[in-house]
């Protein structure tokens, strides 16, 4: 049976800019009685940056308001039930012309295939250049959200909810394991492994942990379960490389590039996997260098929809993974 919209959508007291929300701030135990103007510059050091605009003037404009559009006060005491919404001011972001095609679209989802190394949502120094924040502006679809994670290195099928009420049930679908998930990768790496792909697919079942703060996961029996079947697609002429078919039955971070370094077939452009040596005078590691983008690509997916009830099948498949022959 579809699901309902049962849950009722807060619209936010402010306005998107350029496609991108307002911050929510929503006070901590130990912020509760403090200046809101003391606990935004904690939260947010940038806002008192040499480059910033004076914060006492942006609250004397207005900028920052509760969740019912009234305006803070920079010495008000901030409490559990009134939030604080504001504009964060960006630095300078060359965005350049990229094309993001579209795989499906009604009137609940766009599907695109995002390109790699584009991140999917703002992040870090990647905020207009993010795919969301470009498909809301070209679109006109300001409330467009991604119901799934897709990594910046890895391009591919990216399905985004159009409806903020519906949003919740196709993640809960994800969160449930409900989706059928491919993807395709290139990946270097010889005998034993790829002998035994010749004969047939191959079942990786590796726990996976990934610890807070470590940039890496990794193989480890205190992990989650993670499982990875693979299929071998061909083998290019005159290299080392080969294709494969991926299909991750669990959702672990990083799951495919651990799993496949594991075995002794890294995709090929991977900076992290297999996770180098720690250096021995320092005990960190360090991303290895490569020449190429991350060659994975997610090329299936798969889910009952949740609010119509249809079978819904998104595929896409990547030119630089077709056949030369």
């Amino acid at each position: 049976m579809p699901a309902r919209r049962t849950k009722r959508f807060t619209r936010p007291p402010l306005p998107q800019r350029g496609g991108l929300d307002a911050v929510r701030v929503v006070a901590t135990p130990r912020e509760v009685g403090r200046p809101v103007g003391e606990v935004l510059l904690e939260r947010f050091p940038a806002l008192g940056s040499v480059e910033a605009r004076d914060l006492g003037e942006r609250f004397a404009a207005g900028e920052f308001v509760d969740q019912l559009g009234e305006p803070w006060g920079e010495t008000e005491a901030v409490t559990r039930a009134r939030e604080v919404f504001f504009h964060r001011e960006l630095a300078p972001e060359e965005v350049e012309p990229r094309e993001i095609p579209v795989v499906f679209e009604d009137e609940h989802l766009l599907v695109v295939a995002k390109p790699r190394d584009m991140a999917s949502i703002p992040r870090g120094e990647h905020v207009r250049r993010s795919a969301l924040v470009r498909l809301r502006v070209a679109h006109a679809l300001p409330e467009l959200s991604p119901i799934h994670r897709l990594d910046k290195q890895t391009g591919g099928i990216l399905v985004l909810s159009k409806i903020p009420e519906e949003r919740g049930a196709y993640q809960q679908l994800f969160a449930r394991g409900e989706v059928r998930k491919r993807y395709v990768a290139w990946v270097e790496g010889d005998f034993p492994t790829l002998a035994s792909l010749e004969r047939g697919p191959l079942e990786i079942r590796e726990p996976i942990v990934k610890r807070h703060g470590d940039l890496w996961a990794h193989i480890d029996s205190e992990g989650k379960e993670a499982w990875t079947s693979v299929r071998m697609l061909r083998r290019e002429a005159g290299s080392r490389r080969t294709l494969l078919s991926l299909t991750p039955h669990t959702g672990r971070t990083h799951q495919l590039r651990v799993h496949l370094a594991h075995v002794g077939l890294p995709i090929v452009g991977d900076e992290l996997y297999p996770a180098p040596a720690p250096d021995p005078l320092t005990g960190e590691r360090y991303r290895r260098e490569v020449s190429e983008p991350l060659a994975l690509w997610s090329v299936l997916m798969a889910f009952q929809d949740p609010v119509t009830g249809a079978e819904r099948r998104f595929e896409w498949w990547p030119r630089e993974a077709e056949s030369d022959e």
